[in-house]
């Protein structure tokens, strides 16, 4: 198996990830208890899988995430959040959330960590 920078699986004869060549729309920022910055995904244009499997574009472990949990669409500037219903519910600014529209700053709970959105 052959992954990017990112962490993105690819297959072995590329040279270069297809996902990190798309348009840079922002990140998902995965937080400590305390708030601070644990890590950050990086977010681009399209269609981005959250979960702990190593075909997801956005691949999180340790976070008690299925293998799908969630996708991320980012189109025209407009950043959706789609549950998959795979795993506990996904909250968005402390509600419960099947399917968000979301903006710069706005907070989602999935598995048992805390994550913001910065959008450029």
């Amino acid at each position: 198996m052959k992954y990017c920078k990112e962490g993105h699986l690819m297959d072995t004869s590329w040279k270069v990830c297809p996902i990190c060549i798309a348009p840079l729309a922002g990140w998902l920022v995965l937080l400590k208890p305390d708030g601070n910055v644990e890590k950050y995904y990086t977010l681009h244009e399209g269609k981005s899988f959250i979960g702990s499997a190593a075909d997801c574009e956005i691949r999180i472990l340790k976070a008690g995430l299925p293998r799908q949990q969630a996708y991320l669409s980012i189109f025209n500037g407009e950043c959706s959040l789609v549950d998959l219903g795979n795993g506990s519910p996904i909250k968005v600014n402390n509600i419960n959330s099947v399917k968000s529209m979301l903006i710069d700053g706005d907070v989602i709970e999935m598995g048992d960590k805390q994550f913001k959105i910065k959008l450029l």
